[in-house]
């Protein structure tokens, strides 16, 4: 026969209590380790960099097409094709974002033709490589290419090397998007 000690009312109180806190300080353990949400991303590269731009904010990735030119537009609106009776505004991203594209010429190019009605806009980039779930960074990983448009980085899930700076297309095309006058009474 065992003899066990007798507890009086304020050890057995602080037994609980002790237990409860634990019981907290495991659960905060656990929440302070935040599950990193995924996000689906279509991969292009300009210039030296790569980007992501949200996968549901790209309608259609085209392979290059001829534009023509816009006079006295801006150095990044490279031009206009026609697709479906409408006029879609072709944006170059490295000109738009003021990296320096590289020298292959525009017949490597591809066309990310935008979700957007009015008006239709296409970025012109040098590569879009695929569609790929991403993980935001956070802290010190989280750096790279600085613009307005950028949102923040992330890493494709699958490839641990490069980093994708997050793009916004409605930020980014915000310099190129004026508003038009109404017409007078």
């Amino acid at each position: 026969m065992t003899w066990s000690k007798i507890r009086s009312t304020e050890e057995r109180v602080r037994q609980i209590l002790d237990e409860r806190t634990e019981s907290l300080a495991s659960r905060r353990k656990d929440e302070a380790a935040p599950v990193q949400a995924l996000s689906r991303v279509l991969v292009c590269g300009s210039g030296r960099e790569r980007f992501g731009i949200p996968a549901e904010a790209v309608a259609e990735v085209l392979p290059p097409q001829n534009t023509m030119p816009v006079p006295d537009g801006p150095p990044a609106l490279v031009g206009l094709f026609g697709r479906g009776g409408r006029l879609v505004s072709v944006i170059d991203l490295a000109l738009a974002l003021g990296i320096e594209p590289s020298s292959a010429g525009d017949e490597n190019h591809h066309l990310l033709l935008l979700r957007r009605d009015h008006p239709q806009v296409a970025l012109r980039v040098e590569r879009a490589y695929a569609v790929a779930d991403t993980v935001r960074l956070t802290g010190e990983e989280a750096t790279g290419f600085h613009s307005e448009a950028v949102t923040g980085y992330a890493r494709m899930q699958a490839d641990d090397a490069d980093t994708l700076s997050l793009l916004d297309t409605e930020r980014l095309l915000r310099p190129f998007l004026t508003a038009s006058p109404v017409s007078g009474v």
